[in-house]
Order: structure tokens, then sequence, then C-alpha cells
């Protein structure tokens, strides 16, 4: 079965939503393009999967399982090569949650980072510009400036903590 012929860019309708997938599917094929990459059947398996997921942390496992339906010659790795040249171009991270295997994230903007609940896995999303004062504290107090990239605050959400108090009674 061969898929129906991409959107362009300029096609789409400035109504469309920048979280939707089929505009994130066609913002990662630019960029991909756009840094001299060529669109391999894996890769755009790869960019379906993600674009599909949207704020999801996926691990490469998760990827596979998910693009085998859309790319069945992928394997591990190029699956791991793929996302690291799509690290390098900056639209998705890899981050790590305590001892749990990496996770993959799209990071097409970077306008926000992440707590991670290590209990209940929930993520709760944090506006960039609330930690801008501890970024500044962290250059300021300890000479040290911090990459903006994404990243994870791990700790444990309000609802399990209630959890972990109600059960040692």
């Amino acid at each position: 079965m061969k898929p129906e012929r991409p959107i362009l860019p300029d096609e789409l309708e400035k109504s469309q939503h920048p979280a939707d997938p089929e505009w994130i599917t066609l913002e990662l094929h630019k960029r991909i393009r756009g840094a001299g990459l060529r669109l391999t059947n894996q890769r755009r398996a790869i960019c379906e999967v993600l674009a599909q997921n949207g704020e999801a942390f996926l691990t490469v496992g998760e990827i596979l399982s998910a693009a085998a339906e859309v790319a069945d010659t992928l394997d591990p790795s190029t699956c791991h090569r793929t996302l690291n040249d799509l690290a390098e171009i900056g639209v998705v991270h890899h981050i790590h949650f305590g001892s749990q295997p990496g996770r993959w994230h799209l990071t097409l903007e970077h306008s926000h980072q992440h707590l991670a609940c290590e209990s209940c896995g929930a993520m709760t999303l944090v506006p960039s510009s609330r930690l801008q004062e501890t970024f500044k504290m962290l250059q300021s107090e300890y000479n040290f400036h911090v990459s903006l990239h994404h990243f994870a605050i791990l700790g444990q959400c309000g609802q399990c903590r209630r959890d972990d108090k109600h059960s040692h009674h």
C-alpha cells in the first residue's frame, strides 16, 4: 500500500495546531531535510511514532514496537542511530528517570520542563520561565550556566505522597 503524497508545509491550513500529529510529522521531515539528512522509510516511521505520541516519553522498545506497523525493516541499531541523529538536530532528547531505561522525548520547542513522579510515572509540565530565577541563582552563586535542554526533575507527586502517608498509618 503506497502512502498518500505528504502535505507540503505551505499547504497546511493556518488553523492547524502545532500539537497536531500531522503537523509534527511534517515539521520533523522539514527539519531532517534541513539538516541535510535523507528522509528514509525508517526515519519516516520513527517520526510518525513520535508525532502520534506527542509529549510521551518512549523507550526504544516502545518506538520499535509502534514503528513496526509502519516500517517492517526497522531494527534496534537503526532506531538508535536515527534517534541520535534526531537528537543532534534538536528535535528529540534522551532523558533518564532514575534507574529506569532511557526514554526519548519529542522537543520541537523548549518552553517547558518536566516533573516526573517516580512512583506512578505522572508527568507535570512546568513552563521554563518559572525556573528562570533558579537558573539565574545557579549562575550567580555557583558560576554554573544551565543548558536549557529538556530535563526531568524526579520526585513524588502530591497524590502518591498522600497515598504513602495513608499507607503508613
